[in-house]
């Protein structure tokens, strides 16, 4: 006989897998209230399951639960965004010298096609896509850095971004330029290079982070102005 715990654990796993996907592709917008029941009817499960991904959600900061009323998208503060990319400077650029090193040319390749997309994402300023592009491009980065500690910190800050909303359209080309620097220097085998390279794409978004501010008593980022998909939030 199937052993019952077993499968409530395979529904808890792919019910997990499942948000984590909607999160990274922002189908839910930051601070909006989640609808459990109609997210179980869309997941072909009970609220069980989705309610115990949700909990391993919150642990990772990405929803809130709030007693009494729901859970809702988290919201990162700008406090929170700065101290965000401070550390995820340090460590990207620690993974791009040490990729730089042991990159394969299929992996640069990778990253050329992902290139020739954003290249296209600039001239429509779509900043949905370019969002779900430069998740692929970092996360080549980190699965060539050779380093499993510093991958699994990597990839929980990623994680830990996706509440983040601001408006990076005034850089965007210069995102860009950036990331088209790191693969020159992968190309090379140039450590420094692709170190400076990846810290400098870092250091841009802090800089917009900290406009952002304008110096004011505002804690929350402000909205990203992108070509959302026509999804209700749920």
């Amino acid at each position: 006989m199937p052993d019952s715990r077993l499968k409530r654990l395979t529904l808890k796993e792919q019910a997990y897998r499942s948000l984590r996907d909607m999160i990274a592709s922002h189908r839910f917008s930051s601070g909006k209230w989640i609808n459990l029941e109609q997210l179980s009817k869309e997941l072909g499960v009970s609220r069980t399951p989705v309610q115990q991904a949700m909990k391993q959600l919150e642990k990772e900061g990405l929803v809130t639960h709030v007693p009494n009323q729901g859970i809702r998208m988290a919201v990162m503060t700008l406090e929170m965004a700065r101290d965000l990319y401070q550390v995820r400077e340090v460590l990207e650029g620690l993974a791009a010298a040490l990729a730089a090193e042991r990159i394969d040319q299929e992996t640069v390749s990778r990253m050329k096609r992902v290139l020739a997309e954003q290249a296209a994402i600039i001239r429509e300023k779509d900043l949905l896509a370019y969002s779900v592009s430069d998740f692929k491009f970092h996360q080549l980065i980190y699965d060539s850095c050779g380093n499993w500690l510093l991958k699994e910190q990597l990839d929980i800050i990623k994680r830990r971004s996706r509440p983040l909303v601001c408006d990076v359209t005034p850089i965007l080309p210069d995102l860009v330029a950036d990331h088209q620097q790191v693969v020159e220097a992968f190309r090379k085998k140039d450590p420094r290079q692709a170190e400076q390279a990846m810290r400098r794409h870092n250091r841009r978004m802090r800089e917009i982070i900290a406009e952002a501010s304008g110096g004011s008593d505002r804690t929350e980022a402000p909205g990203i102005r992108l070509r959302k998909p026509r999804v209700k939030n749920i």
